[in-house]
């Protein structure tokens, strides 16, 4: 069976059907428009069998007359087990690349690159160069996800490259994120949600 979802109300409980569920969003199709705003933190009861039982507290994020977009963060081991399952979107933009230089006379000099980003998700991303990169390399990558001069976009990780792939003159790498700091991961994680949103929008629910 689909996954049902009761939500508490003004004391009752109001109970839907869950349409989609990735990453930390929740969409659920409720009988009748609701009395609730973005930015309200409902608590929840999610289960697809009756006999597993999930309770939790949600922040909505977004609504369409009676669909409700649901925030749910993860814990942090949850997180852990479950990065692999968050949305990979496709990309269209410039990014930086930097490791360090295989130049013997340059020890301490970074080599820099800009490269196509191909898609991104939270815990990876693709991008495309016209240039081989050492194998075993860390990687730096950047980019401004929403163009300049907005500090909520900018994202900076530590890259492992897992696959490479030549499509005609270019080289295609597959990575993983090693490492991002906080604020960072608070943008790419915040991007990634609006992406999601956006494109559930344009489903239509019968």
């Amino acid at each position: 069976m689909e996954s049902i979802l009761q939500i508490k109300r003004d004391n009752r409980m109001i109970e839907g059907q869950v349409t989609y569920e990735e990453g930390d969003l929740i969409e659920a199709v409720f009988p009748s428009l609701l009395d609730v705003t973005v930015g309200d933190q409902l608590p929840c009861l999610m289960t697809s069998d009756y006999e597993t039982i999930s309770n939790f507290e949600a922040v909505v994020v977004a609504k369409e007359k009676n669909r409700l977009f649901l925030f749910h963060s993860p814990t942090v081991s949850e997180f852990r087990e479950q990065r692999r399952r968050y949305p990979r979107f496709d990309m269209e933009m410039k990014g930086w690349i930097q490791y360090p230089s295989q130049e013997p006379d340059s020890l301490f000099s970074v080599y820099s690159q800009m490269v196509d980003l191909v898609n991104l998700s939270l815990g990876g991303l693709a991008f495309r160069t016209d240039k081989s990169i050492p194998e075993e390399q860390a990687i730096v990558f950047s980019a401004e996800l929403y163009g300049r001069n907005r500090p909520d976009g900018v994202i900076k990780a530590e890259l492992k490259i897992i696959h490479e792939r030549i499509v005609g003159p270019n080289h295609l790498f597959g990575c993983t994120i090693n490492g991002i700091n906080a604020r960072h991961f608070h943008n790419l994680r915040k991007y990634i949600l609006q992406r999601q949103i956006e494109e559930r929008r344009k489903v239509t629910i019968e």
